[in-house]
């Protein structure tokens, strides 16, 4: 008998986890949840499309056939998330929901793929293919309807998903909190620290707010439980744990940021996110060149870095 794809399975909730492969393979993997109502079943994400078989799998499990499948949240449009869109819409007929900041990347996957990897010329060398459209399935499925932070998806008997803006990592990202059980399911937003590649983010001081932001809804709330995309199941108080090293991992970017700036004046964009890379013994790839840029522009506009020739220099 084939192994079990749920790893976790509690009330309405059943999560289904999928390998990653590439530098992450054998440390983490992506999570997809279903949501079990008494009227409608929601998928959250549909993962990555090496992770086909084990949805398969899930939905036998489960005791679902495809045309059981009502809703697809997505939260939000990174390839290991949206993966199996496409297969998802044209086997179930589903209605899939998301942010509309991103809908333009779901819909293609070109685009996706180039507007993340190739965002800067120091990236253009990785290759589209091999992480980004290979984790995507050969079609695409895009959003049919918009939901925005507080929008509520009632499932019927008292299973509730409430939408919660988690932005920073995507600036179109958001989370789901189940009402009646007091459950959290987010993606991204919180990166845990066996991640092999530098902390994601589009947006230093977006998220920083948004650590603000999960930290006081755990407790407004009275968060029993939260659901990670790449983590393992945890309490409100090991989730907070979580949230104080994402900080100290975003500062410790920053932190590294300004040290090679100051003892490399003229520091190039690639030679500045190998240092950052090479400091918390992370990959130097595509991701990294994201937080860089992100912090930078938040540097210069604070007046505490400026360019210099095709470089970079502190001035803070």
């Amino acid at each position: 008998m084939a192994k079990s794809v749920i790893s976790y399975q509690s009330g309405p909730f059943a999560t289904i986890s999928m390998g990653l492969p590439g530098d992450h393979e054998g440390k983490t993997a992506t999570r997809v949840f279903f949501v079990k109502g008494a009227d409608k079943i929601a998928l959250i994400d549909s993962g990555l499309y090496g992770g086909l078989p084990a949805l398969k799998q899930a939905f036998d499990e489960l005791g679902l056939n495809p045309g059981d499948l009502d809703l697809l949240l997505l939260t939000h449009e990174h390839m290991d998330h949206v993966g199996n869109n496409g297969w998802l819409k044209e086997e179930t007929g589903c209605t899939i929901m998301g942010h509309a900041a991103r809908a333009d990347r779901v819909a293609d996957n070109m685009l996706n793929a180039k507007t993340i990897v190739h965002a800067f010329p120091e990236g253009e060398h990785f290759d589209l293919k091999s992480e980004y459209l290979d984790w995507m399935g050969p079609t695409e499925g895009p959003i049919d309807e918009f939901i925005k932070d507080g929008d509520p998806i009632d499932l019927g008997g008292g299973v509730v998903l409430e939408t919660v803006e988690v932005l920073g990592h995507s600036m179109a990202e958001i989370g789901f909190f189940e009402r009646s059980t007091k459950t959290l399911i987010i993606a991204d937003p919180l990166l845990p620290p066996f991640n092999p590649v530098l902390y994601l983010y589009e947006e230093p001081n977006v998220m920083r707010a948004t650590f603000d932001k999960i930290e006081r809804f755990l407790d407004e709330r009275d968060v029993q439980a939260v659901l990670f995309a790449h983590d393992e199941v945890k309490s409100a108080a090991e989730t907070k744990e979580l949230i104080d090293d994402c900080r100290r991992r975003v500062n410790q970017v920053e932190a590294s940021m300004v040290t090679h700036m100051k003892a490399n004046p003229g520091i190039t964009f690639a030679e500045l996110r190998d240092k950052c890379c090479d400091d918390q013994n992370m990959v130097r790839e595509w991701r990294a060149l994201v937080s860089i840029n992100a912090s930078l522009k938040d540097f210069e506009a604070k007046g505490l870095a400026k360019r210099d020739g095709n470089g970079w220099r502190y001035v803070g």
